[in-house]
């Protein structure tokens, strides 16, 4: 028996405010509120003690095409064990990495950048319940080509599907004359 998946816009409306409240447990993070759903991107945020703007493009990364059948939209009847398969989170890892660079490539070609762009990466597979701080550090060096050419997103942001992983919420900034900014933020 499978689940009923919600739609579209109901999963867009969780995943800006599951978003939001994860920006903010970082430690540059700010207090964001929507203030409008748009087109390239998703969403324009705005900072409630400063007022600045910033543009925010969701994503949802999958270990595959078929996790989300096989997997998430089956009937929940208690915690399932999943084990920690090293294999299966190189694979994520390149599927997350591969999402940032698709993501790039299509910011650069008619995104709104008239406000600092950033990208939300919704974590959203079971493995990443493993992904510790150690983990995304060696995967921002595995992949820091991509990092060095994410604009024009200024940032990116992953928080995962579980808060098993101690909340952890991982930023990486444009930072100009220092390539990239590794921040992390457990609960």
């Amino acid at each position: 028996m499978t689940r009923k998946w919600p739609n579209k816009d109901e999963r867009e409306q969780w995943q800006i405010k599951e978003f939001i409240a994860a920006y903010k447990r970082l430690a540059h993070g700010r207090t964001l509120v929507c203030q409008s759903k748009r087109e390239k991107p998703d969403y324009l945020l705005k900072d409630v003690v400063s007022g600045e703007l910033f543009g925010v493009e969701l994503t949802s990364t999958y270990l595959n095409d078929r996790s989300v059948p096989d997997e998430h939209m089956k009937t929940f009847e208690g915690f399932k064990d999943f084990p920690c398969d090293h294999t299966a989170m190189e694979q994520y890892k390149k599927r997350l990495a591969d999402a940032v660079e698709d993501k790039s490539r299509k910011a650069e070609k008619g995104y709104q950048t008239d406000q600092p762009l950033i990208l939300s990466v919704y974590a959203n597979e079971y493995i990443s319940m493993y992904m510790y701080k150690d983990v995304y550090q060696d995967f921002v060096q595995e992949y820091e080509h991509i990092f060095n050419n994410m604009a024009p997103f200024s940032e990116i942001v992953f928080w995962p599907i579980t808060n098993t992983a101690g909340d952890g919420v991982l930023s990486v900034r444009s930072v100009p004359k220092l390539s990239v900014v590794f921040s992390w933020q457990s609960g």
